[in-house]
């Protein structure tokens, strides 16, 4: 009886040892092969997760960003023109309009920006001032300035809307077409009125 207990405690001994040699092995392949395509024990954990409160970045390509940087400045540039009409401005129209613009276009330059983040897209509007208008003729050449832009605008917005690569940028232009659409019909409308 005696030789049978040891035999059996030495095949649990040498059965603990395997086992623990095949655990070592796993830990040391998890750490030497981190691909995620030959390493079963690194898929799970590899696949991005996202925790309330927290961003993924995605990378865009050079149009895309170039667009944002454009829309971003072209933005905030309405902002400060706007500004400078509410104060400048002699016709209550011109005044209406400025104060649309600021108020339409902080509102876009804030989603565009929020876009921009979670894209991973940097741009700096800080340094944007008024454009020198001028006191003399204020209203018309205001408006002139404010048809110019958004045409060009409504080109460019048309544009990224139909052929950017990145989804949610198309839709955020095409989201914003329609008020850049209404703002070009207000200020020729009001340019008809000033003379």
């Amino acid at each position: 009886m005696k030789t049978k207990s040891i035999s059996i405690s030495q095949f649990a001994i040498i059965a603990t040892m395997a086992g623990s040699l095949s655990v070592i092995g796993a830990i040391r392949a998890q750490q030497q092969d981190t691909a995620i395509g030959t390493n079963p024990h690194m898929r799970a954990q590899s696949a991005p997760t996202t925790s309330p409160g927290t961003t993924t970045v995605v990378k865009m390509n050079q149009k895309d960003v170039s667009f944002i940087q454009k829309a971003g400045g072209a933005g905030q540039q309405e902002v400060e023109n706007g500004k400078m009409a509410e104060k400048q401005g002699k016709s209550a129209d011109v005044k209406r309009i400025g104060a649309r613009m600021v108020a339409d276009h902080t509102k876009a330059n804030k989603e565009l920006t929020e876009l921009a983040n979670r894209k991973g897209v940097k741009f700096d509007t800080r340094g944007v001032r008024a454009q020198n208008i001028g006191a003399a003729d204020f209203d018309r050449t205001y408006l002139k300035l404010l048809e110019v832009d958004h045409k060009n605008d409504i080109a460019e917005f048309q544009k990224e809307a139909k052929s950017g690569d990145d989804r949610d940028l198309k839709a955020w232009a095409a989201k914003n077409l329609p008020t850049l659409q209404e703002h070009l019909a207000m200020v020729e409308n009001a340019e008809r009125k000033v003379k």
